[in-house]
């Protein structure tokens, strides 16, 4: 339905600045929030390896005389202050992110100019300014690849990630963005990132199932307001009864759901919605989770699991106390899987859906 969708085939990581100076509390230039990343971002360089992906690490170096600086710290840098200098280890890349290598690169090379890999499928490149794009190689070497979806992490979002995702954008690049490997994240910034049509991946368990199904777990686009529709109804006419409150829901979700600070998610293969969740506002402090379907074609394959998943990830994120469902004791791998993600049966609320007879709520 849209032509913005990511291609397993197609993906690489771009790491952005994970290099001991601004990643390291003793670092010369350390960004808040950047240590607590690094196991997410582990976890994440190795799931593009699995699959045979490449990892572009890239980063900066700052001559000693400011030269090669933005202008808004070179005063800084010519002064004195060693911050991620050639040659220095404060320049190196952290260990937990890198393969193992025989020696270590060379960053005079890297300030020529020069692509260094490292390991089977790893590279560094240096970049003389914010965004990775800006007199560099990269959309060059990405070409020659074939790679047309980037995945992009590191340190620190207001500044080099977010840059290097308006300059992909700019280059029709499909991009994703993982919040927990990013640090200096924040919730203005990621709508922000939507609306150039970035996709938000929760949790790296979601970039790993993408890679292993095709299927990407994403947020509400006007484009699949009639999938959202059609397969709820679909899924209903299946089960139950279709009641008032689901025609309203499903026929004005902007309205219903998104209006009041609900969220929508979609399972997508291949840009087409397969599955679909919503979290509905109840009060400043509850979500319900509500309307969670996957086609029938694709049930079994783990899609509902990765949904449920991803819901409770953005609730966490949007700071509610707990997160409600209803169901029923007939949809029993749905009951299995809601209490596997840790979901507790409590007395139900009778009044809310006549079909329900089952109530579970996740408390953070």
């Amino acid at each position: 339905m849209t032509n913005n969708y990511l291609e397993q085939d197609k993906s690489a990581l771009l790491v952005i600045d994970m290099q001991y100076d601004f990643a390291n509390p003793k670092g010369q230039a350390y960004v808040d929030g950047t240590e607590e990343i690094i196991p997410h971002l582990a976890s994440l360089t190795s799931i593009f390896r699995k699959y045979g992906k490449p990892v572009f690490h890239i980063i900066r170096l700052y001559q000693p005389d400011g030269s090669n600086a933005e202008l808004c710290r070179r005063e800084l840098i010519s002064s004195g202050k060693p911050i991620v200098a050639p040659n220095s280890l404060g320049a190196k890349i952290i260990d937990e992110l890198l393969p193992e290598i025989d020696s270590p690169h060379s960053d005079d090379e890297l300030l020529n100019g020069n692509i260094i890999r490292c390991g089977d499928n790893d590279y560094i490149l240096y970049k003389p300014r914010w965004g990775a794009f800006y007199n560099t190689t990269l959309h060059d070497v990405l070409q020659s690849k074939e790679i047309n979806s980037l995945f992009v992490a590191g340190c620190n979002f207001p500044n080099c990630p977010r840059t290097t995702m308006y300059e992909a954008s700019e280059r029709d690049y499909r991009i994703a963005m993982i919040p927990p490997t990013i640090s200096g994240v924040y919730d203005r910034g990621l709508q922000e990132m939507q609306h150039i049509g970035v996709h938000i991946f929760e949790d790296p368990a979601l970039v790993d199932f993408f890679f292993k199904s095709g299927i990407i777990i994403t947020d509400y686009h006007p484009a699949y307001k009639d999938a959202f529709k059609a397969l709820n109804m679909a899924w209903l006419n299946q089960y139950f009864d279709i009641e008032p409150v689901d025609q309203y829901v499903l026929s004005n979700p902007e309205e219903a759901i998104l209006k009041s600070g609900g969220k929508i998610l979609f399972a997508l293969k291949d840009g087409q919605p397969i599955g679909t969740a919503a979290l509905k506002k109840m009060d400043d402090d509850r979500l319900e989770l509500t309307k969670m379907t996957v086609h029938e074609n694709y049930r079994g394959c783990g899609i509902g699991k990765m949904l449920c998943s991803q819901a409770i990830s953005v609730s966490k994120r949007l700071g509610v106390k707990e997160l409600v469902l209803f169901s029923h004791t007939r949809l029993t791998d749905a009951l299995n899987i809601y209490r596997k993600l840790g979901f507790n049966e409590t007395e139900i609320d009778k009044t809310k859906y006549k079909r329900a007879d089952v109530m579970m709520t996740f408390t953070f």
